[in-house]
């Protein structure tokens, strides 16, 4: 989940850097996340089974002055399919097929 949670900011940021003409020459994204692992592992019913937290560094470098550059990291988090699904509730809905 981090991973796609990265790779889904990155590609936003080079989707709207290429959409308002900005070069980028550099994106590097790290997302972190912290769990409890006893709820996960059944060891405590009370812990989560998920993360407390996830943090995602993002370095951009391009064409652009670091206000643009900021502004791409914003509008890909806004756009973020994996974003939204980590930060809004969502309904999920598992059964056999």
């Amino acid at each position: 989940m981090l991973h796609a949670l990265a790779s889904c900011v990155a590609a936003g940021i080079a989707t709207a850097a290429a959409n308002r003409g900005i070069t980028l020459t550099k994106i590097d994204s790290v997302a972190r996340g912290s769990m409890d692992v006893r709820g996960i592992l059944g060891i405590d019913p009370d812990v989560r089974n998920g993360f407390s937290n996830v943090d995602v560094e993002v370095e951009v470098e391009g064409d652009a002055d670091r206000t643009a550059l900021d502004a791409l990291i914003a509008a890909s988090t806004k756009r973020s399919a994996v974003f939204d699904v980590l930060a809004n509730p969502t309904q999920v809905t598992v059964r056999p097929a």
